[in-house]
């Protein structure tokens, strides 16, 4: 009995040695993403880690930076001291890009920036190993704001105080994010391509991506706007729903005559439900689980020694454009919304 748990003990350590062989000869990515509780991060780093536990081929660190760029700061060089062979930064600190990739190339470390602002043609030249992987936010402010003038022109009692112009709230992510920024620029430059006049309300609204900070933003200005929002725009939809709530307390959605259209970005669940009951006009789908999967691999092609390009990658709707992968957004009504549907647990990449 004794020689059979001994032998019992030895087995397991051997395992387990083993094991813990195995893992230290796999390449170490370390992820940091700008805030786990972000809806589309949430689904984006799920995805990530499933896919990277199903493939085995790399193994996955992450880090919340909690939307703090110092925090963020202390992530990428507690990455590099463990010793990282990809890091793959969402990242806040947009004032230093070209920093950040000075320091991944004298760590020696590839690195991919995620969901964030490229950087520069120049930082690309300087470091071989640098890499994007990013929707086309342009794309996503288009979409906004052709179905805001698409549903002007066919809605006159849409010129809700007749002024002959859009009235329009803009509620924005963050300063910093280029998502943000391109999202509103090209939201409204939709709407007057299409020979719309517009006027903003309540000029430039942070709500920072933030349901709560956005229902309070609009509760706010229907105290003395409440007759002339014509239409809201929000470049995300946690905003979005924010809007709608607000929108909601004030007296709005309740017939249509009281229906305000209300734009959103990433098509997350809710979002998606908010389609269904009529008050979201549009969102465009932002597929957190093909970022994950474009994520990883452009980190299996390159740990076995492939050239990252469209047909390598092989992923419907994202282009490569030399070291910078682009994904594309879809549009979402409620007619098309099962296109939206997207599965995080899907391991295949």
């Amino acid at each position: 009995m004794k020689k059979s748990l001994l032998l019992l003990l030895v087995v397991v350590m051997l395992f387990s040695a083993v094991s813990a062989i195995s893992a230290a000869d796999k390449p170490l990515a370390g992820v940091i993403w700008y805030n786990f509780a972000d809806t589309f991060i949430q689904n984006a780093r799920q995805s990530l880690l499933n896919v990277a536990k199903a493939d085995g081929t790399i193994e996955i660190t992450d880090a919340d930076s909690n939307n703090d760029v110092a925090t963020q700061t202390n992530n990428i060089n507690n990455m590099f001291a463990q010793g990282v062979k990809y890091l793959v930064l969402n990242n806040i600190n947009t004032n230093a890009i070209s920093e950040i990739c000075e320091q991944a190339k004298a760590e020696g470390v590839t690195t991919i920036f995620a969901n964030t602002d490229s950087p520069s043609d120049e930082d690309f030249a300087n470091y071989e190993n640098l890499y994007l992987v990013t929707s086309r936010a342009t794309q996503s402010g288009t979409i906004m704001g052709e179905a805001v003038a698409k549903y002007w022109k066919e809605h006159p009692e849409a010129d809700r105080n007749g002024n002959g112009k859009l009235d329009y709230i803009m509620l924005l992510g963050f300063t910093w994010h280029y998502d943000t920024r391109v999202r509103a620029e090209n939201s409204i430059k939709a709407v007057e391509d299409a020979g719309i006049e517009t006027s903003r309300i309540g000029g430039e609204l942070i709500a920072e991506y933030n349901r709560g900070k956005a229902q309070e933003m609009v509760a706010a200005l229907l105290a003395n706007y409440s007759d002339d929002i014509d239409a809201v725009f929000a470049c995300n939809d946690d905003m979005a729903l924010g809007a709608i709530e607000a929108l909601k307390a004030g007296g709005f959605f309740k017939d249509e005559k009281t229906y305000i259209p209300v734009c959103g970005v990433d098509a997350t669940a809710v979002g998606v439900d908010a389609l269904k009951d009529g008050t979201l006009l549009v969102t465009s789908l932002n597929n957190p689980v093909k970022l994950g999967k474009a994520v990883y691999k452009t980190m299996w092609l390159l740990e076995n020694g492939k050239e990252v390009t469209t047909e390598t990658l092989g992923m419907d709707g994202v282009e490569v454009e030399g070291h910078r992968i682009w994904i594309n957004y879809t549009p979402i009504t409620k007619d098309n919304i099962e296109d939206a549907k997207y599965d995080i647990t899907d391991p295949s990449f």
